[in-house]
């Protein structure tokens, strides 16, 4: 058991040294921005206008704490997210080889959220949260009054 436990810690620390520099990269980011913007999603700081992502980490972070209510309240993708991420993660660390497939459930993942956001914006969008229109955005700066909701 301790031996298995040990390749499995290896596996996550050769994968913490191959993407280190971009999740501190990451890390950064989220920290500018938002400082910066109060915002983390480019679209939002540049256009004031939700992603189809808008709500995911919220959601997660729910998921995650187990408020499964505000998971889907914030963003119900995050489900067939975390399921996806639950199957790659276990077959990446824990059976140490490639999740098949995951080209695929990526790309059903995308046409999801894409889906759920035209549903979120068609019926929530400007007054319900996250599908709300941020006013402080880099284009309404730009254009003033000419560019608001």
């Amino acid at each position: 058991m301790k031996t298995y436990v040990g390749q499995v810690c290896k596996r996550i620390a050769a994968d913490i040294r191959e993407y280190g520099v971009a999740g501190a990269a990451f890390v950064l980011y989220a920290f500018v921005s938002g400082r910066l913007f109060g915002a983390f999603c480019p679209m939002v700081i540049l256009c004031g206008l939700p992603c189809p992502g808008c709500g995911v980490s919220r959601a997660a972070v729910c998921l995650l704490t187990g408020r499964w209510r505000q998971a889907w309240q914030f963003n119900p993708t995050i489900f067939p997210i975390g399921l996806a991420a639950a199957y790659f993660g276990w077959n990446r660390y824990f059976l140490d080889r490639r999740a098949r497939g995951m080209k695929e459930i990526v790309i059903a993942l995308a046409a999801l959220l894409l889906i759920v956001y035209g549903l979120r914006m068609y019926l929530y969008f400007p007054h319900q949260i996250p599908c709300v229109y941020t006013e402080n955005n880099v284009l309404a700066r730009l254009l003033g009054d000419r560019y608001s909701f």
